[in-house]
């Protein structure tokens, strides 16, 4: 980027529409690509550390360029180049510290403060991209009492770096069913031009009992869906799940309880193979993960990031990747509570 500077015409070519989107593309076409990770609890100005999502050997260190106001933060997504990255930061303005990030060019967009007014507890971050527009959308959830189990009990807004502000979006699914919650400080899945959220629905058809679910953004409609779990007869309120990435698609990833007793946790790995058509939802993998503790994400190529419990439970971990295949097992060189974007490429995406 330093030849932007050479003369006008260098700099109308580089920063130009076609050479970004040739460059991007370049990029991502690569057989090897790249993670990013920070920590999400730090004492000092972090640093995002890139790493090959094959070897997971350091490939470089990005030291963030812009400052921190608490030592709590996280990469809540990342799109072309970009991170999102958002602050958890108490206080009066709680929750509105959001920043987009190009490390590749070293720009960085601090986002505006919240459209909403009023007292709400946020819980959940989304960042996608909108290929129509060529544009980049982050989405924000809020939890509130509503007194009525059959009223959503969330609102949302949404920011487009095009028009640089935030506005509200009405959360409306089919009828006599409602958002109860959302995973508590979960940030999305974006595949197939849509953020996947994995939350608890009301509806009156089950007695009012709360189940769990997905709930969908589209980033191009701005319309919220609901995509059912696979196996509908299955309990899923017990033991923990998650939602993520798998190899381009859709995954539904469920733990078995677990506590300081069990030895070896179960971890059933459901992928969608046809987006949005409940039938094609197919379980690949059944394996056991020790001393499972927390789980992070998938890397491009399907292997599963975790942390595990080490000699003394709950209180040393390690973070390791699983190949789900082979069960082959790697230590991660990486924080015991990071914060990490399994996808990422290098860019010349601006922020203007």
């Amino acid at each position: 980027m330093r030849f932007r500077c050479v003369c006008k015409s260098w700099y109308s070519s580089i920063t130009s529409t076609n050479f970004i989107s040739t460059h991007l593309n370049n990029s991502s076409n690569k057989d090897h690509g790249y993670m990013v990770h920070m920590a999400a609890v730090f004492r000092k100005p972090p640093v995002c550390t890139v790493v090959c999502d094959r070897t997971y050997s350091r490939i470089s260190k990005y030291p963030i360029s812009f400052t921190f106001h608490s030592c709590h933060a996280e990469i809540v997504g990342s799109c072309n180049g970009l991170l999102c990255l958002f602050e958890n930061r108490r206080g009066r303005n709680w929750g509105n510290v959001i920043n987009l990030w190009n490390p590749s060019i070293r720009k960085f967009k601090r986002l505006p403060d919240s459209s909403l007014s009023g007292h709400y507890d946020q819980i959940s971050n989304g960042f996608g991209y909108q290929s129509e527009t060529n544009d980049y959308k982050v989405v924000k959830i809020y939890s509130y009492p509503t007194g009525d189990i059959m009223q959503n009990g969330i609102v949302a807004e949404v920011y487009t770096l095009s028009s640089d502000s935030w506005r509200k979006v009405g959360i409306s699914l089919r009828p006599k069913v409602a958002v109860s919650s959302i995973g508590t400080y979960s940030s999305a899945t974006f595949v197939s031009g849509a953020l996947h959220w994995l939350g608890y629905f009301n509806t009156e058809f089950k007695d009012l009992q709360s189940e769990k679910g997905i709930l969908s953004f589209d980033v191009n409609n701005e319309k919220f869906g609901e995509i059912a779990l696979p196996n509908r007869d299955t309990n899923y309120n017990k033991g923990l799940a998650s939602i993520g990435l798998f190899k381009g698609k859709l995954a539904f990833i469920t733990f078995g309880c677990y506590n300081i007793l069990v030895l070896d946790v179960p971890c059933f790995i459901w992928v969608m193979g046809e987006y949005g058509v409940h039938e094609s939802w197919n379980k690949l993998f059944s394996l056991q993960l020790g001393h499972f503790e927390n789980f992070f994400g998938f890397t491009r190529h399907g292997d599963l990031i975790i942390r595990k419990n080490v000699e003394v439970p709950f209180v040393n971990f390690k973070v390791v990747s699983i190949n789900p295949e082979t069960l082959h097992e790697m230590d991660l060189v990486t924080h015991h509570l990071p914060s990490i974007a399994f996808t990422f490429v290098e860019s010349l995406v601006l922020l203007d």
